[in-house]
C-alpha cells in the first residue's frame, strides 16, 4: 500500500493474440494405471472439469482441473464405484450427478451421487428395474439429465425395448420416442447448446461405420456418419462434448479395430487418434499434428472455464506386450499471449487506494449516486458492503472508527452529489457519530446499515440491497476466501453474508430460510458451514481465488489483483473489478506466483487486455508483478 502519489490509473490498450488449436502434453495425471473406471465432465456451476477414477490407488479419486494440473479431492467417505460410472451436470440442482455400480463379489448395486464442487453426496438408492444402468448421460435438451443405456446382447438387454431415460425431480422416467437407435453401445453424449440437440455417437452391433444419433427432446434422428475406421470385436472410446467456443461437438478417437489375439496379450488394435468437430450437420477432422496416443476406454471432455480440450490417456494394446498406460495429460486449445502489463492503483495508505479505486470507477466529479462508507482496520462490514457498492453505483470507501479521514472526506465530496446517500456500514462502534456528522457536513446524508454483530451488519447490507436471493456465503472470522467472492457476487447481483467459520451464523441461517432460492459457499470454511451450497473453493486462498475466476469470469477481459496477504486492498479492488466482470486473484506479497493464478492468467492470456494492480510495492512488490506480465506472454 505505500506510495507517495496516485499514478495514472488506466491502462493502455493491449494487444492479445491467439494462434491455432494445437495439442500440448501439460500435465501427469492422478489416474491409476487401469483406467476403465475413469469419467469426465464439465461442471458450469464451478467452472470445473470433474474426473473420477474409480481405480485410482489406494482408493476411487475425485480430480478437478485447473488448466495446467489435477488437484485430487480428499474425501472421509469417497463414492467406491467399482466400473462403469457416468458423470452428468444436472441444470436443476446445478450439481454433477454420478451412476455407477458397486460390485462385491457378484453382488451389483446401482448408486448415485452428486457433486457440489467440494464433496460427494449419496442420493437414494435407484431402483434397477426403474432406472438406466450406467451408460452415457449428459445434460438435457429441456433442462433434465438425459441417459441412453446400453442395448446390445452382451450387456443382456433387448434391442427393442427402451434404453432412453430421463432424470427429472429426482427420479428416472423410461421414455418411448418414436425412432430409437439400433441395437448396439452409447460411446459419448453431451448437450449441443447451439443447436439445443443432445449428440450420441453409437457403434452399433453391426456395422463398419460410427453413427451419429441426434435427441431433439423427443425423438431419435441418424445424422452423419462419422468417416474413420472402425470394426474387430472390442467396443472402443468416442467420448464427445460440446465446445461453445467454437459452437461444435468434438470427440477423439484412439485405438480402433480392436481384435482379440489371446487372453494373455488383450488385443491388437489401429492408432487411429483423430480429433473431430461436428458442426451439427458433418464431421470435420482437425489437423492431427501432435495428437496423443490416446488407446481405449480414455476420458476427454471440453472445459469451458479454460477454454481446453482434455484428454487423460487410457489402455494401448500392444501387440506381444499387452496394455500399455500413457499417465500423460493433453490439451487441445489455442494458446494465447498479451501484451498488457499491470498498472498500479494505490496510495499512501489503504483509505488512500480505496480513493484511487474510487477516481477509477467515477473518473468524472459528481457521477456517482451515492457512497458505500466502511470502518478501515476490520474486513468483515467492507466485504458484505462490496456487492452494495455496485449495485447503489457507489465507491467503496474506508475511513478511521473515530475520525472521518481527509483523504475520504475529500473524494466524498468530489465524487458525490450534495444531498445523496452515504451508507454507513456497522453502529457506532464501527463508525461513530462523529463519523456520521462529518459526513453531514460535507453535504451528504449518512444512512446507518447495521446489525448486533458482522454477521447481522452483513444481513442488514443484504436488506439494504432487497433481499436478493441469490447469496455468497464466505467466512466472517478470516478474509482471503471472502475477498475473492465480492466481483463473483456482484456478477451475480447476490448478496455476501458471512459464516462463523466453518459452522453457520444465526443470522446468516436465517436470512437463507427467509429469502435465499440460489446459493454459493466460498472458500473450505464456508463449504462446511453450508453443505447444501455450491462449493467453490481451493486448496488454499490462491486456489480459491483461481477457482471463483473460472466459475464466475471464464471470458474476462481484464483482471485485479490484490495482496492475498492483508485485505484492504482488495477491499478496494473488489466493486470496481466486479461492475468491469472481472476476477480479484489474490497475489502474494513477493516470492514466486502460486500455480494456480499462472494457470489461469496463462489460459486466458488471449483474452486479458487489462491488468490491474491494487496496492504499492509493499504490498505486492515488483518481481511479482513481473511474472505476472511473464504468465501472458
Amino acid at each position: 500500500m505505500a506510495g507517495t502519489a496516485l499514478p495514472a490509473v488506466a491502462s493502455g490498450p493491449a494487444g492479445a493474440a491467439t494462434s491455432a488449436p494445437s495439442w500440448t502434453a501439460v500435465a501427469s495425471s492422478p489416474i491409476a494405471q487401469d483406467t476403465t473406471g475413469s469419467a469426465m465432465a464439465y461442471d458450469p456451476a464451478t467452472g470445473q472439469l470433474v474426473d473420477y477414477d474409480a481405480n485410482g490407488f489406494p482408493a476411487p479419486l475425485t480430480s478437478t482441473w485447473d488448466g495446467a494440473r489435477w488437484t485430487v479431492h480428499q474425501q472421509v467417505a469417497p463414492p467406491a464405484l467399482s466400473l462403469g460410472a457416468s458423470l452428468a451436470y444436472d441444470p436443476a440442482s446445478q450439481r454433477v450427478i454420478m451412476v455407477g455400480e458397486l460390485i462385491i463379489n457378484t453382488a451389483v448395486t446401482e448408486q448415485m451421487w452428486a457433486w457440489n464442487g467440494s464433496v460427494w453426496t449419496q442420493l437414494p438408492t435407484p431402483d434397477p428395474s426403474a432406472s438406466p444402468a450406467p451408460g452415457c448421460m449428459t445434460a438435457g435438451s429441456t433442462g433434465e439429465i438425459f441417459a441412453y443405456n446400453p442395448s446390445d446382447a452382451s450387456e443382456g438387454t433387448a434391442a427393442t425395448s427402451s434404453h432412453t431415460w430421463a432424470w427429472t425431480n429426482g427420479g428416472w422416467a423410461q421414455l418411448a420416442p418414436a425412432a430409437s437407435p439400433p441395437a448396439g453401445i452409447c460411446l459419448g453424449m453431451t448437450y449441443d447448446a447451439a443447436r439445443h440437440l443432445v449428440v450420441m455417437t453409437f457403434e452399433p452391433e453391426s456395422g463398419t461405420a460410427l453413427q451419429t444419433w441426434l435427441w431433439d427432446g423427443a425423438t431419435w434422428s441418424q445424422a452423419a456418419t462419422l468417416p474413420a475406421p472402425m470394426g474387430g470385436d472390442r467396443s472402443w472410446t468416442a467420448p464427445v462434448s460440446f465446445d461453445p467456443d467454437s459452437g461444435t461437438d468434438l470427440t477423439y478417437l484412439g485405438d480402433t479395430n480392436c481384435t482379440s489375439i489371446s487372453p494373455a496379450h488383450g488385443f491388437v488394435c489401429q492408432q487411429t487418434d483423430q480429433l473431430w468437430s461436428f458442426d451439427g450437420s458433418s464431421w470435420t477432422q482437425a489437423p492431427a499434428t501432435g495428437a496423443p496416443q490416446a488407446g481405449n476406454d480414455f476420458a476427454a471432455a471440453y472445459d469451458a472455464a479454460t477454454h481446453q480440450y482434455v484428454l487423460v490417456p487410457g489402455i494401448v494394446w500392444i501387440s506381444g506386450s499387452g496394455s500399455v498406460h500413457n499417465g500423460t495429460t493433453y490439451v487441445h486449445a489455442a494458446p494465447g499471449s498479451s501484451s498488457a502489463t499491470p498498472v498500479r492503483v494505490f496510495g499512501a495508505d489503504r483509505q488512500s487506494t480505496a480513493v484511487a479505486a474510487s477516481k477509477l470507477a467515477f473518473p468524472t466529479a459528481g457521477s456517482a449516486s451515492a457512497v458505500v462508507l466502511a470502518r478501515a482496520d476490520l474486513f468483515a462490514d467492507a466485504l458484505a458492503g462490496g456487492p452494495l457498492a455496485a449495485a447503489k453505483h457507489a465507491p467503496l470507501l474506508l475511513t478511521s472508527t473515530n475520525t472521518l479521514d481527509s483523504v475520504t472526506a475529500d473524494e466524498i465530496k468530489r465524487v458525490l452529489p450534495a444531498g445523496d446517500a452515504v451508507y454507513l456500514l456497522g453502529g457506532t462502534s464501527a463508525l461513530s457519530d462523529a463519523v456520521a456528522n462529518a459526513v453531514t457536513a460535507l453535504g451528504g446524508v449518512p444512512v446507518r446499515v447495521f446489525g448486533a454483530d458482522r454477521f447481522g451488519t452483513a444481513v442488514a447490507v443484504a436488506d439494504a440491497m432487497g433481499d436478493p436471493s441469490t447469496v455468497f456465503e464466505a467466512s466472517g472470522t478470516n478474509f482471503p476466501d471472502a475477498l475473492s467472492a465480492v466481483p463473483a457476487a456482484i456478477a451475480q447481483h447476490a448478496a455476501i453474508l458471512l459464516t462463523n467459520g466453518s459452522a453457520q451464523a444465526s443470522a446468516t441461517a436465517q436470512y437463507l430460510t427467509a429469502h435465499a432460492s440460489a446459493r454459493y459457499a466460498v472458500g473450505g470454511p464456508a463449504a462446511w458451514a453450508d453443505p447444501t451450497a455450491i462449493g467453490i473453493a481451493g486448496a488454499d486462498r490462491y486456489a480459491t481465488s483461481q477457482s471463483v475466476a473460472l466459475a464466475f469470469f471464464p471470458d474476462a477481459k481484464g483482471v485485479a489483483l490484490a495482496s492475498g496477504a492483508t485485505f484492504p486492498d482488495a477491499l478496494a479492488a473488489g466493486p470496481v473489478a466486479g461492475a468491469s466482470a472481472e476476477p480479484v486473484l489474490l497475489v502474494p506479497s513477493s516470492g514466486a506466483l502460486p500455480e494456480p493464478i499462472t494457470a489461469y492468467l496463462s489460459t486466458h492470456a488471449g483474452l486479458i487486455s487489462a491488468v490491474h494492480a491494487y496496492g504499492g510495492a509493499s504490498a505486492v512488490n515488483d518481481t511479482v508483478l513481473a511474472e505476472v506480465a511473464s504468465a501472458l506472454k
